[in-house]
C-alpha cells in the first residue's frame, strides 16, 4: 500500500513540536496532492493538466450522501408544535430521519446530492453574533474565500445548507438563544418562548438584545472531502465541458464546451475547414495525377 499517511497520532507525526491550536490552525494542511502529487494520473493524461485550477475532490466526489441522507435545510421558525400528550411533536420523513421535531422545527433531507462549486483557498469567512447583517436577503454564515487569480485557490465542491433562524430585528445581528434548561429558566426547551430564550442566551454571552426578534434565511457552505468515489465513477469530461456544465457560474477560467468565444470559435472552425479543404485538394490532386499517368500509359 502506498498510503503512508502522517498524522498526530502516528509514529512519524506531521508535526514534531507541540503548538497551540490557534497557531496550529494557521499551518498548511494535508491535501490530496500531499500524497498523490500534482500529477496523480497516468503520464500524458489530460486530467493532470487540471490540478492547477481544479481540486481532486471536484472530480472524485460526483455526489455526496450516496449511502445515507444528509440534512440540507433546518427551519427553526416552525418549532413548538406538540402532540396530544403535550410532548414535542415528531414526524418521520420519506428518507427515514425526522422531517419535523417540535423541539427544533422542520428538516429537509436528501441523498445523492450534486455539490455546489466555488473557488477556495482554504479559508472561510464566518458571520459572528456581533456582525451586522442585512436581513432583507439570505445571510451566508460561512462563505469560501478564494479567486481565480490566487495561485493556491482551486475549484472545490461544497454542500450548501440552508436554514431559517432568529435574529435581532432592531440591532440587525444574529442571536444566541438558550435552548437547554428546566421550565422557568428561560430556556426554549423549558418554556417554548423564543423571546425569553433569546434574552437569556444573549445575556449569557454578554451581547445586547433589543427584545425584538424575527426570522431570516441563512446559507452555510461546507467544503467536501469525504465520500471519494471509486475512480470508475469520477465526474466525466462531458459533465463539465458542456453547456449544462456542473461548473456553470464558476468564472475566471475558460472551459471548452461550456464557454462561448466567437473569435476563438471562428478561428477553430476556420482551421478545421482549412484542414478539410487541404485533404480534399490533396486527394483531388492525386486522383488527377493518377488519371493523367494512366492516360499517358495507354498512349505509350
Amino acid at each position: 500500500m502506498a498510503h503512508q499517511v502522517s498524522g498526530r497520532a502516528y509514529k512519524t507525526p506531521a508535526a514534531t513540536q507541540r503548538v497551540s491550536l490557534l497557531k496550529d490552525d494557521q499551518i498548511s494542511r494535508i491535501t490530496c496532492e500531499s500524497c498523490h502529487s500534482d500529477k496523480p494520473h497516468a503520464e500524458g493524461s489530460k486530467a493532470n493538466d487540471h490540478t492547477d485550477k481544479v481540486a481532486c475532490q471536484t472530480c472524485h466526489i460526483p455526489a455526496f450522501a450516496r449511502a445515507l441522507p444528509t440534512k440540507m435545510r433546518w427551519d427553526w421558525s416552525s418549532a413548538g408544535q406538540k402532540d396530544a400528550e403535550g410532548k414535542p411533536l415528531k414526524k418521520k420523513g420519506p428518507l427515514g430521519p425526522l422531517a419535523y421535531d417540535g423541539m427544533k422545527g422542520d428538516f429537509t433531507w436528501a441523498k445523492d446530492v450534486k455539490p455546489q462549486y466555488q473557488w477556495f483557498n482554504g479559508s472561510m469567512t464566518n458571520v459572528m453574533a456581533y456582525t451586522k447583517i442585512d436581513p432583507s436577503q439570505p445571510v451566508t454564515l460561512a462563505q469560501a474565500e478564494g479567486s481565480p487569480s490566487e495561485a493556491g485557490a482551486r475549484i472545490y465542491p461544497f454542500k450548501l445548507h440552508t436554514g431559517r433562524q432568529p435574529y435581532d430585528k432592531v440591532n440587525n445581528t444574529l442571536v444566541v438563544p438558550k435552548l437547554f434548561g428546566p421550565p422557568g429558566s428561560g430556556a426554549y426547551w423549558g418554556d417554548y418562548d423564543w423571546n425569553k430564550a433569546i434574552g437569556a442566551g444573549m445575556a449569557y454571552v454578554n451581547l445586547p438584545y433589543s427584545g425584538q426578534y424575527d426570522w431570516l434565511e441563512t446559507k452555510y457552505y461546507f467544503q467536501i472531502s469525504h465520500m471519494v468515489a471509486p475512480k470508475e465513477k469520477a465526474v466525466s469530461c462531458q459533465e463539465c465541458h458542456t453547456q449544462q456544465s456542473r461548473l456553470n457560474g464558476i468564472g475566471g477560467v475558460y472551459m471548452p464546451g461550456r464557454d462561448f468565444n466567437r473569435p476563438l470559435n471562428y478561428l477553430g472552425w476556420g482551421a478545421a475547414a482549412a484542414a478539410l479543404l487541404g485533404v480534399f485538394l490533396h486527394g483531388l490532386g492525386r486522383a488527377v495525377a493518377r488519371r493523367k499517368n494512366g492516360n499517358q500509359g495507354q498512349q505509350d
